[in-house]
């Protein structure tokens, strides 16, 4: 079948859903209310001008009983004064005490425990927004996102104020968000998209103001309502500075680690225009970033690890390229652009960063991107200038057009490698997206490549599917991207059922059943790899699952790899299947945890895997978890084991101090990673750290260091 016909085969029964519904008496509404009288954010709600403000309330629930209303009443209202915008609310619950907290640190768990999110769509673009999460307890989390829903950014991080207080019937909270903090257009009244999320944890009863289907988020500002009546405000041309400074008392050591005992630099901010904003570092500092998870790799390919360095976690969406998804980047084929590859080696080591400069934001009907950064020379390496580039044109809800340029200088013996490509999103209807991409790169040693991707996704209540196919010519190489396997042409699809039986609501909210697979070939048509995955899923009432996994394996190996130390798999053909059961409790619940397990046929022989967690959470300051993976490998050519541990213990003094240990050990080297870190928010966007790092490697030796970073947010 071709893949013209498998795209017409999975639009064919798309159901009709509309797009944007632009009739005014069909769009939820709610207005701000101007004030001149202060406000103090104690979060009791008690200033005159509260009760003058219009609500909004009649919160429709998406689980578990889609379109009725909330069990519980919900009354959000807005105030607003030439600076800041005040949201008030008061959250009625009939078991008040039952009111589960989570977590207090910063960008807690989102999902673990009773919820409020406010959703900002600023230029009612109906494509992005920004949006800030409390819990009861009055813990913060905000984040950003883009091309309504599909990009979401939890690691952006504003300028805001809450607090929550309790009462007999319920609770209630007060936020100051300032409108320098948000970008919006220089109008003199503001029309902005809104919508307002509540989980109640205890029921797993998830509403929201503005109805949204249940195969969607509250990011999927295309079906939000719409908040009225700000007039006068100016959008902030905010200059904001950021001073650190690092001091290391313990010096690491083994010689490869960095001696610099003092550094500092800064961080600059600056509002060019409404929506446009220019941020500048000089000698860039991740001391205080956690260490990264360890993993198993019992393949042949890169292993995916996250981006966590500030710098780079904010604004991702204007470098993000076609629908792959770097929170689910296990099956992702290529990421265009991949800033782990700036300042990072490829074992993880740190190559220090001189400066940087970075260009987000919109201009009419675009969208910018532009991002320089540069690396200082270490003494068997060369300093690297790296350079991003992506305009983008939006096609209203329709979707986007963009061109986009990546580059690498450097004076050594490698001087350059360059990208440029464009993209298109076009989204047919609300529930199905169509994303494609296409580039060419070219090298100092005269070579070309050319990678794109065809992809389409749809989700709609009942099932959900994705058909795409990705090109990667064995010459194209990108030095500012994810390309585990180059040389291939994959096909992948994914096709799930689901059904939400409302007979079964006490026990199981959602069955699915599916399958997924990925052919991939080489240049010449060669079948190199065929994974086929049939997958069933119980989403529990509760917010467990439980699920299991029959993946059957094509392999054909061209030359030998060497799998563990000492055990090499011969080329060949090899065939293998296996199954893959697991679950996972409910997150909320004071213990909870999940397990894995891995059981057939594996290369030429068998594995048994297990892969297990467990978290105890004595109550909302602090909890420990513990993760284990251990895998038996069987194999003619010998056996081995792949073992990974990890474990975390996390305290929070308040909503701004926190303590968390994090500490794990690999098998397959032997070495301890160990990861302390303290972490006081003196006031919003400034912080005090105090970091110990070890690694205890016995190939490579001991490395550890205490760090101290103290930043300070400088507003003008």
């Amino acid at each position: 079948m071709s893949v013209a016909a498998c795209l017409s085969l999975l639009t064919a029964r798309v159901g009709t859903a509309s797009g944007p519904n632009d009739e005014p008496g069909a769009v939820k509404r709610v207005a701000a209310l101007p004030i001149s009288e202060p406000i103090t954010v104690d979060g009791r709600l008690d200033e005159v001008a509260w009760s003058r403000a219009e609500a909004a309330r009649d919160f429709h629930q998406q689980q578990p009983d889609e379109g009725a209303l909330s069990t519980e009443q919900s009354e959000v209202r807005f105030l607003y004064d030439a600076h800041v915008l005040y949201v008030g609310g008061t959250f009625f619950d009939s078991e008040p005490d039952r009111a589960i907290t989570s977590e207090l640190k910063w960008d807690f768990a989102a999902r673990d425990g009773d919820l409020i999110t406010v959703v900002l769509d600023t230029f009612h673009d109906r494509r992005n927004s920004f949006s800030f999460m409390i819990n009861p307890a009055g813990a913060q989390r905000d984040a950003q996102s883009y091309d309504d829903g599909r990009q979401i950014n939890t690691n952006w991080d504003g300028v805001w104020h809450v607090k929550t207080s309790r009462f007999d019937r319920g609770w209630t909270m007060e936020m100051a968000i300032p409108f320098k903090t948000l970008r919006f257009p220089d109008h003199g009244e503001q029309i902005w998209g809104l919508n307002i999320l509540r989980l109640i944890r205890r029921k797993n009863e998830l509403t929201v103001w503005s109805p949204v289907p249940r195969q969607f988020n509250q990011f999927k500002v295309s079906y939000g309502g719409v908040l009225t009546g700000i007039r006068q405000v100016k959008p902030s041309l905010n200059l904001r500075v950021k001073p650190f400074l690092t001091l290391l008392p313990v010096t690491p050591t083994s010689a490869a680690a960095s001696t610099d005992r003092v550094n500092g630099g800064l961080d600059l901010k600056y509002g060019v225009r409404s929506a446009l904003t220019l941020d500048l570092s000089y000698r860039t500092d991740f001391s205080q970033v956690e260490a990264d998870e360890q993993q198993i790799n019992l393949t042949r390919f890169s292993l995916f690890l996250p981006e966590k360095r500030d710098f780079f976690l904010e604004n991702q969406g204007s470098y993000r390229i076609g629908d792959v998804d770097q929170r689910a980047a296990v099956r992702t084929p290529i990421i265009p652009f991949f800033s782990r590859r700036i300042g990072l080696g490829p074992d993880g080591t740190l190559v220090p960063i001189l400066a940087g400069a970075r260009l987000t934001g919109r201009q009419g009907g675009y969208s910018l991107g532009v991002l320089n950064m540069q690396t200082r020379p270490g003494e068997d390496r060369d300093a690297d200038n790296f350079t991003a580039l992506r305009i983008s044109r939006d096609l209203g809800t329709a979707g986007a057009v963009s061109a986009f340029y990546f580059g690498r200088q450097s004076g050594g013996a490698d001087p350059f490698n360059r990208v440029i490509g464009g993209d298109v999103h076009l989204a047919l209807r609300r529930t199905t997206d169509l994303d494609g991409f296409l580039m060419r790169s070219s090298t100092s040693d005269a070579a070309t490549g050319l990678a794109g991707r065809a992809a389409l996704n749809v989700r709609e209540n009942r099932y959900t599917a994705h058909l795409s196919y990705t090109h990667i010519s064995p010459t194209f190489r990108n030095d500012l991207g994810f390309i585990p396997r180059g040389d291939i042409g994959l096909l992948s699809w994914e096709l799930t059922g689901h059904l939400r039986p409302r007979a079964s609501y006490r026990w199981v909210r959602t069955y699915s059943l599916g399958t997924q697979g990925d052919v991939f070939e080489s240049a010449h048509t060669e079948l190199l790899t065929r994974s086929v995955r049939v997958n069933a899923l119980a989403e529990l009432a509760d917010g467990g699952k439980l699920g299991v996994d029959v993946e059957s394996q094509y392999e054909l190996l061209s030359q030998p790899f060497e799998i563990a130390r000492g055990v090499v798999v011969p080329a060949g053909v090899y065939r293998f299947q296996q199954i893959v059961p697991s679950y996972t409790s409910d997150p909320s619940r004071a213990l909870s945890g999940g397990a894995t397990a891995t059981i057939g046929e594996f290369w030429s022989g068998s594995i048994r895997g297990m892969e297990g967690s467990l978290r105890v959470r004595v109550n909302e300051r602090l909890a420990a978890s513990a993760a284990m993976a251990v895998n038996r490998v069987t194999l003619p050519e010998g056996r081995f084991s792949a073992d990974i541990a990890r474990f975390r213990v996390d305290y929070s003094f308040s909503t701004r101090m926190f303590l968390n240990a994090f500490i794990q050990y690999n098998g397959a080297s032997k070495a301890w990673i160990s990861n302390v870190r303290y972490r006081f928010i003196y006031k919003p966007l400034s912080d005090m750290y105090l970091v110990f790092n070890e690694i205890r490697d016995p190939r490579r030796g001991t490395d550890r260091a205490i760090v101290a970073k103290y930043t300070i947010l400088l507003a003008f």
